[in-house]
């Protein structure tokens, strides 16, 4: 088989057996020239394949880009892992049944049955596939579902228990127990609380709250 390369620069393949098309600009029926046309052919091609194999390994051994900060803390990568979070919104409003209370709803309305049980919910919201469970410990009526220091708006003035009871305790223990995140929501709007509105006063009363839930 024969390479013709015509004036156009595109390489024809003839077989032997069939008339050679002369051109104008170039005739490769002699060896003297096909030999170095085959030669760069090979040599370029070689080329082309060493430097894309090159490159491409060069490719694989490079190091991942660094982070853009910032970047995320350890438990804020878990609580995005989490994916799903269940919120439970139990407390007064659940027996007025009121979306927002207004604060002066009396203590003595807040009387759960004796089958209240908070692992029932943990369970659940687990089986459910539910990596957390978030208790409203205080809504904006400011009703406190733990027996707070620092209010007599709370389950200590309720019927419940005798006012022994603690619904915050029995949801820790309870998702501790099945093991399930949990979180805590206390409203800062606080429409029972007499020093809400004065700035100063009634952030250390807030802060003296979230501290009673962090630590007891």
């Amino acid at each position: 088989m024969v390479i013709q390369v015509t004036h156009t620069s595109v390489l024809q393949l003839t077989p032997p057996n069939i008339q050679q098309a002369q051109t104008p600009d170039m005739d490769l029926n002699s060896g003297r020239i096909l030999g170095p046309w085959i030669l760069i052919l090979i040599l370029s091609f070689a080329t082309k394949r060493s430097s894309s194999s090159r490159y491409h390994g060069d490719l694989l051994s490079f190091p991942p880009p660094l982070p853009i900060l910032p970047i995320p803390s350890a438990p804020q990568v878990r609580w995005q892992r989490g994916e799903m979070a269940m919120f439970l919104h139990f407390g007064m409003n659940t027996f007025t049944d009121s979306e927002w209370g207004t604060g002066q709803a009396d203590p003595w309305l807040f009387n759960p049955t004796e089958s209240l049980d908070a692992r029932q919910w943990a369970s659940v919201a687990k089986e459910a596939g539910f990596s957390h469970i978030i208790l409203t410990a205080k809504h904006h009526d400011g009703f406190c579902l733990w027996p707070s220091a620092y209010t007599n708006y709370s389950v200590s003035n309720s019927p419940w228990k005798n006012g022994t009871g603690d619904i915050v305790q029995d949801v820790a223990e309870a998702a501790r127990e099945v093991g399930i995140g949990l979180g805590l929501y206390l409203s800062p709007w606080d429409r029972h609380e007499s020093s809400y509105g004065q700035t100063l006063v009634y952030n250390e009363h807030y802060l003296a709250q979230l501290r009673e839930l962090l630590t007891k």
